[in-house]
C-alpha cells in the first residue's frame, strides 16, 4: 500500500509542476518620434536612450542642432538628468551647504534634491564642484544609491581596472550585474574617465528600465505567493479529502492528501501545484537542496527529476497521525525571469499523505 501510494502521489506532483513558463515583460522605451538631433544617427550605440530622455524634456541638445553625445557631462547637467529621471521635487528643498552652490544657480535645486536624498556628496573641502566632470566611478556610485539596484554576493567584477579594494567596486559590480554597464571593453571600465552625455542617458535609461522591471517582478512574485499559500479543504461528497494551511508564526505552508485517489487529484490545482504558476511565470523548481531543474526546455527530464528528488523526501513516520508518508521542512525555491531580470521566491513546506482506505 505504501509503495502505491508513493507512485500515485509522486506521479500527481510532476504532473502539476513540469510545465512552461510565461516570462514577465520589460517595459518599452517612451516615443521619441518628435526629437531629432543632427549628431545622433540611428547607428549611435547610445540613440535610443537619448531620444528617449530627450522626448521626457530630461535631455536638451544645443541650438544649432546638435546633441553633442561626446561632451563631458559636468556635475551639474549630471544633477539634472538624474533629478528629473527619479522625479525628485526640485522645489522645496533644504540647502546643503556646499560653499560654491548658492540658490540663484540653475542647478541647485537638482543638486540639492540628490543631496537631501543621499545620492550625491560634496568634496572634502566643502565644495560641490558643479563644473567639474563627473567620473564613470562617481556616476556608478549615484546610480546604484538613487535607483536602488541590488547586488548578489556572487556577482564578479569583470574589470582589470578596477580593483577589489576601490571605494566604487561594488558600486560598479552592481551596475554589471543590473546591466546597466557593460564597461568600456569587456575588461576595462575606466573608472577615472570623464562620463560622457551620451553615456549618462544610456546608464539612466538601463536603470530606470530595471526599476521598472523590478517593481514588475514584485507583483509577480506576490501573486505567485498569494497562489502557493492560499488556505483551502476540498471534499468530495461531503467528505474532506485535500487541504491547505498556512502557519504565518512559522512561514510554512502545509498540504495534505487524504486519499490516494480524490485527495492527490486535488493537490494539483492548489498551493504548490497550482496550475496557475506557470501562467505567473514560473520557469524552474528547486526542491530541498536539490539540483535547479528547468522545467520549460526537458519536461520529461524535469517531470522524472520531480519524481526522484519527491521519492527521496517522503518518508514513512513512526507516527502516522500526519500522514502514512510525510516530508516535512521542505526548502522550495521558484524561480522566473524577464527579458533583463531574474527572481525567485522561497517557500517552506511541509508534504502529508494519508493512504486512504
Amino acid at each position: 500500500m505504501k509503495k502505491t501510494a508513493r507512485k500515485s502521489f509522486l506521479s500527481a506532483l510532476s504532473l502539476s509542476l513540469a510545465a512552461g513558463a510565461v516570462v514577465v515583460a520589460a517595459p518599452t522605451s517612451a516615443d521619441a518620434a518628435t526629437t531629432s538631433f543632427s549628431d545622433v544617427a540611428p547607428s549611435l550605440d547610445h540613440h535610443d536612450a537619448i531620444m528617449n530622455l530627450a522626448a521626457r524634456g530630461i535631455l536638451q541638445g544645443f541650438e544649432d542642432g546638435r546633441f553633442m553625445p561626446d561632451m563631458k557631462l559636468t556635475r551639474a547637467h549630471a544633477s539634472k538628468i538624474l533629478a528629473m529621471s527619479l522625479g525628485l521635487d526640485t522645489t522645496n528643498v533644504k540647502d546643503p551647504g556646499f560653499k560654491d552652490l548658492n540658490k540663484n544657480q540653475w542647478y541647485y535645486g537638482y543638486v540639492a534634491a540628490l543631496a537631501s536624498a543621499g545620492y550625491i556628496d560634496g568634496f572634502e573641502d566643502g565644495t560641490f564642484r558643479p563644473n567639474a566632470p563627473m567620473t564613470r566611478a562617481q556616476t556608478s556610485k549615484i546610480l546604484d544609491m538613487a535607483y536602488k539596484l541590488p547586488l548578489e554576493a556572487r556577482t564578479e567584477n569583470p574589470f582589470t581596472d578596477v580593483s577589489s579594494s576601490a571605494w566604487y567596486v561594488d558600486h560598479i559590480r552592481t551596475l554589471v550585474e543590473n546591466k546597466v554597464t557593460k564597461g568600456k571593453t569587456a575588461t576595462t571600465f575606466e573608472p577615472n574617465a570623464n562620463v560622457t552625455r551620451a553615456q549618462m542617458a544610456s546608464f539612466v535609461v538601463r536603470a530606470e528600465n530595471f526599476e521598472k522591471v523590478a517593481n514588475i517582478v514584485d507583483e509577480t512574485k506576490a501573486k505567485i505567493r498569494a497562489t502557493v499559500l492560499e488556505e483551502g479543504t476540498v471534499e468530495k461528497d461531503g467528505v474532506k479529502v485535500a487541504e491547505a494551511n498556512y502557519d504565518t508564526a512559522t512561514d510554512t505552508l502545509t498540504m495534505t492528501a487524504y486519499n490516494l485517489d480524490e485527495g492527490v487529484k486535488a493537490l494539483q490545482g492548489t498551493g504548490l501545484f497550482s496550475d496557475k504558476l506557470p501562467e505567473l511565470g514560473v520557469s524552474s523548481i528547486r526542491i530541498g537542496d536539490g539540483q535547479l531543474i528547468d522545467v520549460v526546455n526537458n519536461r520529461a527530464e524535469a517531470k522524472q527529476h520531480i519524481m526522484d528528488t519527491m521519492a527521496e523526501l517522503l518518508k514513512t513516520p513512526a507516527d502516522t497521525s500526519k500522514g502514512d508518508m510525510v516530508a516535512d521542512d521542505i526548502k522550495v525555491t521558484l524561480f522566473g525571469h524577464s527579458e533583463s531580470i531574474e527572481f525567485w521566491e522561497y517557500f517552506n513546506v511541509n508534504l502529508h499523505v494519508f493512504a486512504g482506505e
